[in-house]
Protein backbone atom coordinates (compact mmCIF):
# COMPACT_ATOMS: atom_id res chain seq x y z
CA UNK A 1 0.00 0.00 0.00
CA UNK A 2 2.90 2.13 1.08
CA UNK A 3 4.65 1.51 -2.67
CA UNK A 4 1.28 2.37 -4.44
CA UNK A 5 1.45 5.57 -2.55
CA UNK A 6 4.61 6.15 -3.14
CA UNK A 7 4.06 5.53 -6.71
CA UNK A 8 1.41 7.92 -7.08
CA UNK A 9 3.30 11.02 -5.33
CA UNK A 10 6.30 10.25 -7.76
CA UNK A 11 3.27 10.12 -10.69
CA UNK A 12 2.27 13.91 -9.52
CA UNK A 13 5.68 15.31 -9.16
CA UNK A 14 6.78 14.15 -12.78
CA UNK A 15 3.58 15.86 -14.08
CA UNK A 16 3.62 18.58 -12.52
CA UNK A 17 6.09 20.82 -14.73
CA UNK A 18 3.86 19.20 -17.79
CA UNK A 19 0.43 20.66 -16.54
CA UNK A 20 2.05 23.59 -15.63
CA UNK A 21 3.52 24.08 -19.42
CA UNK A 22 -0.19 23.47 -20.38
CA UNK A 23 -1.55 25.66 -18.12
CA UNK A 24 1.10 28.64 -18.90
CA UNK A 25 0.59 28.09 -22.95
CA UNK A 26 0.46 31.43 -24.77
CA UNK A 27 -1.81 31.38 -27.52
CA UNK A 28 -1.27 33.74 -30.11
CA UNK A 29 -5.29 34.77 -32.06
CA UNK A 30 -5.21 33.56 -35.88
CA UNK A 31 -5.11 37.22 -37.09
CA UNK A 32 -2.28 38.34 -35.37
CA UNK A 33 -0.07 35.77 -36.42
CA UNK A 34 0.01 37.54 -40.09
CA UNK A 35 0.61 41.05 -39.29
CA UNK A 36 3.88 41.43 -40.58
CA UNK A 37 6.21 44.62 -40.38
CA UNK A 38 4.79 48.12 -42.10
CA UNK A 39 7.81 48.90 -43.54
CA UNK A 40 11.29 46.77 -44.61
CA UNK A 41 13.82 45.59 -42.00
CA UNK A 42 17.02 48.10 -42.14
CA UNK A 43 20.45 47.64 -40.88
CA UNK A 44 19.50 51.23 -38.97
CA UNK A 45 16.49 49.82 -37.79
CA UNK A 46 18.52 46.55 -36.29
CA UNK A 47 20.64 49.14 -34.41
CA UNK A 48 18.44 50.87 -32.75
CA UNK A 49 16.37 47.28 -31.94
CA UNK A 50 19.81 46.24 -30.41
CA UNK A 51 20.00 49.17 -28.08
CA UNK A 52 16.35 48.55 -26.74
CA UNK A 53 17.21 44.53 -26.31
CA UNK A 54 20.24 45.43 -24.15
CA UNK A 55 18.52 47.68 -22.19
CA UNK A 56 14.86 46.68 -21.60
CA UNK A 57 14.98 42.96 -22.45
CA UNK A 58 18.58 41.27 -22.19
CA UNK A 59 17.98 40.98 -18.52
CA UNK A 60 15.41 38.22 -18.57
CA UNK A 61 16.05 36.72 -22.24
CA UNK A 62 20.10 37.32 -21.97
CA UNK A 63 22.39 37.57 -24.76
CA UNK A 64 20.95 36.30 -27.88
CA UNK A 65 22.65 33.00 -29.02
CA UNK A 66 24.34 32.30 -25.51
CA UNK A 67 21.75 30.37 -23.63
CA UNK A 68 21.97 32.79 -20.69
CA UNK A 69 18.91 33.81 -19.96
CA UNK A 70 17.15 33.98 -16.21
CA UNK A 71 16.06 31.42 -14.25
CA UNK A 72 12.38 32.13 -14.55
CA UNK A 73 8.98 30.39 -14.68
CA UNK A 74 8.27 29.49 -17.30
CA UNK A 75 11.57 30.39 -18.46
CA UNK A 76 12.30 33.30 -20.93
CA UNK A 77 14.20 31.58 -23.35
CA UNK A 78 16.87 32.37 -25.97
CA UNK A 79 15.38 34.43 -28.63
CA UNK A 80 18.05 33.13 -31.35
CA UNK A 81 17.03 30.02 -31.01
CA UNK A 82 14.31 28.05 -33.44
CA UNK A 83 11.28 28.16 -30.69
CA UNK A 84 11.48 32.13 -30.62
CA UNK A 85 12.69 32.03 -34.78
CA UNK A 86 10.23 29.74 -36.00
CA UNK A 87 7.29 32.14 -34.78
CA UNK A 88 5.63 35.20 -37.21
CA UNK A 89 6.80 38.12 -37.16
CA UNK A 90 3.08 38.69 -36.01
CA UNK A 91 3.48 36.84 -33.19
CA UNK A 92 6.46 38.01 -31.99
CA UNK A 93 4.93 41.57 -31.93
CA UNK A 94 1.63 40.20 -30.04
CA UNK A 95 3.74 38.94 -27.44
CA UNK A 96 5.78 41.71 -26.38
CA UNK A 97 2.79 43.84 -27.02
CA UNK A 98 0.71 42.04 -24.61
CA UNK A 99 2.84 40.17 -22.13
CA UNK A 100 2.30 37.28 -19.57
CA UNK A 101 3.19 36.83 -16.70
CA UNK A 102 6.12 36.56 -15.85
CA UNK A 103 7.17 39.12 -18.76
CA UNK A 104 5.44 42.57 -19.01
CA UNK A 105 3.23 44.35 -21.50
CA UNK A 106 5.28 46.43 -23.65
CA UNK A 107 2.44 48.31 -25.76
CA UNK A 108 2.65 50.75 -22.82
CA UNK A 109 6.69 51.18 -22.35
CA UNK A 110 8.09 50.51 -26.04
CA UNK A 111 6.87 52.30 -29.10
CA UNK A 112 5.58 50.48 -31.99
CA UNK A 113 8.91 51.34 -33.96
CA UNK A 114 10.56 50.39 -31.05
CA UNK A 115 8.70 47.02 -31.15
CA UNK A 116 9.64 46.33 -34.66
CA UNK A 117 13.13 47.51 -34.27
CA UNK A 118 13.50 44.51 -31.38
CA UNK A 119 12.27 41.90 -34.23
CA UNK A 120 14.17 43.75 -36.75
CA UNK A 121 17.40 42.92 -34.50
CA UNK A 122 16.22 39.30 -33.34
CA UNK A 123 15.98 38.31 -37.31
CA UNK A 124 19.45 38.75 -37.45
CA UNK A 125 20.49 35.86 -35.67
CA UNK A 126 18.48 33.82 -38.03
CA UNK A 127 20.37 33.32 -41.21
CA UNK A 128 17.20 31.62 -42.93
CA UNK A 129 14.73 34.23 -42.04
CA UNK A 130 12.73 36.28 -45.12
CA UNK A 131 11.23 39.08 -43.98
CA UNK A 132 7.34 39.16 -45.74
CA UNK A 133 6.70 41.97 -48.33
CA UNK A 134 5.11 44.40 -46.26
CA UNK A 135 3.58 45.75 -49.63
CA UNK A 136 1.80 42.29 -50.14
CA UNK A 137 -0.79 42.96 -47.61
CA UNK A 138 -2.67 45.07 -49.81
CA UNK A 139 -4.56 48.62 -48.90
CA UNK A 140 -5.44 49.19 -45.21
CA UNK A 141 -8.64 49.40 -44.83
CA UNK A 142 -9.52 50.32 -41.16
CA UNK A 143 -9.91 53.88 -39.74
CA UNK A 144 -7.00 55.84 -39.55
CA UNK A 145 -6.68 57.65 -36.51
CA UNK A 146 -4.42 60.96 -35.38
CA UNK A 147 -4.26 61.92 -32.26
CA UNK A 148 -3.64 65.91 -30.50
CA UNK A 149 -3.31 67.29 -27.17
CA UNK A 150 -3.54 70.39 -25.74
CA UNK A 151 -4.64 71.09 -22.29
CA UNK A 152 -7.90 73.54 -21.18
CA UNK A 153 -6.84 75.87 -18.54
CA UNK A 154 -10.85 76.90 -17.98
CA UNK A 155 -12.20 73.19 -18.01
CA UNK A 156 -8.80 72.29 -15.74
CA UNK A 157 -8.62 69.29 -18.00
CA UNK A 158 -6.36 67.36 -20.75
CA UNK A 159 -8.32 67.16 -24.01
CA UNK A 160 -7.23 64.49 -26.83
CA UNK A 161 -8.57 65.05 -29.65
CA UNK A 162 -8.88 62.12 -33.09
CA UNK A 163 -9.36 62.92 -36.06
CA UNK A 164 -9.55 59.87 -39.10
CA UNK A 165 -8.67 60.16 -42.90
CA UNK A 166 -11.65 59.46 -44.99
CA UNK A 167 -11.36 57.21 -48.24
CA UNK A 168 -11.53 60.50 -50.16
CA UNK A 169 -8.73 61.85 -48.68
CA UNK A 170 -10.12 64.48 -46.40
CA UNK A 171 -10.16 64.56 -42.35
CA UNK A 172 -13.11 64.65 -40.58
CA UNK A 173 -13.26 63.63 -36.49
CA UNK A 174 -13.63 60.60 -35.00
CA UNK A 175 -15.83 59.40 -33.05
CA UNK A 176 -16.23 56.56 -30.59
CA UNK A 177 -12.53 56.01 -30.25
CA UNK A 178 -11.17 54.32 -27.17
CA UNK A 179 -8.01 56.78 -25.63
CA UNK A 180 -6.01 56.07 -22.74
CA UNK A 181 -3.59 59.13 -21.22
CA UNK A 182 -0.28 58.27 -20.29
CA UNK A 183 2.48 60.04 -18.17
CA UNK A 184 5.83 59.47 -18.14
CA UNK A 185 7.61 58.13 -15.26
CA UNK A 186 11.11 56.88 -14.39
CA UNK A 187 10.27 53.20 -15.45
CA UNK A 188 7.72 53.76 -18.61
CA UNK A 189 4.51 55.31 -18.59
CA UNK A 190 1.71 55.10 -15.89
CA UNK A 191 -1.67 55.39 -17.11
CA UNK A 192 -3.78 58.62 -15.95
CA UNK A 193 -7.37 57.62 -14.92
CA UNK A 194 -9.69 55.72 -16.54
CA UNK A 195 -10.01 54.93 -20.74
CA UNK A 196 -12.25 57.87 -22.80
CA UNK A 197 -14.07 57.38 -25.90
CA UNK A 198 -14.40 60.37 -28.35
CA UNK A 199 -17.36 62.34 -28.75
CA UNK A 200 -18.54 63.18 -31.87
CA UNK A 201 -16.36 65.92 -32.20
CA UNK A 202 -14.00 63.66 -31.62
CA UNK A 203 -12.94 65.07 -28.48
CA UNK A 204 -12.32 63.07 -24.77
CA UNK A 205 -11.33 65.29 -21.56
CA UNK A 206 -8.97 63.83 -18.98
CA UNK A 207 -9.34 65.22 -15.33
CA UNK A 208 -5.35 65.33 -13.92
CA UNK A 209 -4.00 64.73 -10.82
CA UNK A 210 -2.54 67.94 -10.45
CA UNK A 211 -0.52 66.49 -7.33
CA UNK A 212 1.12 64.11 -9.61
CA UNK A 213 4.85 65.21 -9.44
CA UNK A 214 6.29 67.42 -12.21
CA UNK A 215 9.83 68.49 -12.57
CA UNK A 216 10.93 71.82 -10.96
CA UNK A 217 8.76 73.44 -12.90
CA UNK A 218 5.55 71.81 -12.70
CA UNK A 219 5.93 70.27 -16.34
CA UNK A 220 5.09 66.29 -17.08
CA UNK A 221 5.41 64.91 -20.03
CA UNK A 222 1.57 63.33 -21.25
CA UNK A 223 0.95 61.01 -23.91
CA UNK A 224 -2.28 60.17 -25.78
CA UNK A 225 -2.71 56.63 -27.42
CA UNK A 226 -5.27 54.57 -29.15
CA UNK A 227 -6.78 51.29 -27.13
CA UNK A 228 -6.60 49.10 -30.24
CA UNK A 229 -6.10 45.53 -28.73
CA UNK A 230 -7.39 44.04 -31.85
CA UNK A 231 -5.77 46.35 -34.16
CA UNK A 232 -8.25 47.30 -36.12
CA UNK A 233 -7.20 51.08 -36.76
CA UNK A 234 -4.02 52.63 -37.94
CA UNK A 235 -2.98 55.29 -35.31
CA UNK A 236 -0.72 58.49 -34.29
CA UNK A 237 -0.26 58.64 -30.56
CA UNK A 238 0.39 62.28 -29.25
CA UNK A 239 2.30 63.87 -26.70
CA UNK A 240 2.91 67.04 -25.00
CA UNK A 241 4.52 68.71 -22.19
CA UNK A 242 2.30 70.82 -19.85
CA UNK A 243 2.76 72.63 -16.59
CA UNK A 244 -0.12 70.90 -14.68
CA UNK A 245 1.72 69.02 -11.98
CA UNK A 246 3.17 69.63 -8.52
CA UNK A 247 6.80 71.49 -8.88
CA UNK A 248 9.45 68.62 -7.73
CA UNK A 249 12.93 69.36 -7.50
CA UNK A 250 14.18 66.19 -6.81
CA UNK A 251 16.89 64.20 -8.19
CA UNK A 252 16.45 61.39 -10.00
CA UNK A 253 16.63 57.53 -8.12
CA UNK A 254 19.72 56.47 -10.39
CA UNK A 255 21.11 60.19 -9.28
CA UNK A 256 21.20 59.23 -6.15
CA UNK A 257 22.06 55.60 -6.50
CA UNK A 258 18.99 54.60 -5.05
CA UNK A 259 17.96 52.41 -7.60
CA UNK A 260 20.38 51.50 -11.06
CA UNK A 261 20.66 49.85 -13.81
CA UNK A 262 24.43 49.64 -14.86
CA UNK A 263 27.54 49.38 -12.14
CA UNK A 264 28.13 52.82 -12.48
CA UNK A 265 24.69 53.36 -10.66
CA UNK A 266 25.87 51.23 -8.34
CA UNK A 267 25.83 52.54 -4.47
CA UNK A 268 28.79 52.75 -3.23
CA UNK A 269 28.92 51.01 -0.22
CA UNK A 270 27.10 48.05 -1.96
CA UNK A 271 29.83 48.13 -4.75
CA UNK A 272 32.59 47.60 -1.78
CA UNK A 273 30.66 45.29 0.41
CA UNK A 274 30.28 42.88 -2.59
CA UNK A 275 33.74 43.37 -3.94
CA UNK A 276 35.11 42.99 -0.09
CA UNK A 277 33.34 39.22 -0.11
CA UNK A 278 34.20 38.29 -3.33
CA UNK A 279 37.87 38.76 -2.05
CA UNK A 280 37.34 37.07 1.04
CA UNK A 281 35.51 34.12 -0.54
CA UNK A 282 38.35 33.84 -3.20
CA UNK A 283 40.46 34.26 0.04
CA UNK A 284 39.24 31.55 1.55
CA UNK A 285 39.33 29.39 -1.38
CA UNK A 286 42.79 29.47 -2.44
CA UNK A 287 43.85 29.03 1.70
CA UNK A 288 42.06 25.98 1.35
CA UNK A 289 43.61 24.75 -1.67
CA UNK A 290 46.75 25.87 -0.97
CA UNK A 291 46.19 23.78 2.65
CA UNK A 292 45.25 20.76 0.59
CA UNK A 293 48.85 20.93 -1.10
CA UNK A 294 50.78 21.27 2.13
CA UNK A 295 48.93 18.15 3.71
CA UNK A 296 49.54 16.12 0.46
CA UNK A 297 52.98 17.31 0.14
CA UNK A 298 53.51 16.06 4.24
CA UNK A 299 51.72 12.63 3.27
CA UNK A 300 53.93 12.10 0.46
CA UNK A 301 57.59 13.19 2.60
Amino acid sequence: MRFKKLILIIAVLTSAPAMIATAQTWVVPDDQKAVCAPIKFTQEMQKQGEQVYMKICQSCHGLPGKDNWMKLTPPPGDLAKDKAQLQTDGELYYRITTGKAPMPEFRNILSDDDRWNVIAFIRTFNPKYVQPDPSAKGSFSGRVVTLALQYSDPMKKVIATATEKLKDGSMSPAAGVEIILYVKRYFGNMQVGDMKTTNAKGEAAFEFPFDLPGNKDGYVDITAKVNDPKNLMKSTPASGSFAIGAPTDKPGLTETRAWWSTRDKTPIWLAITYTGSVLIIWGFIIYIIISILKIRKVAKA
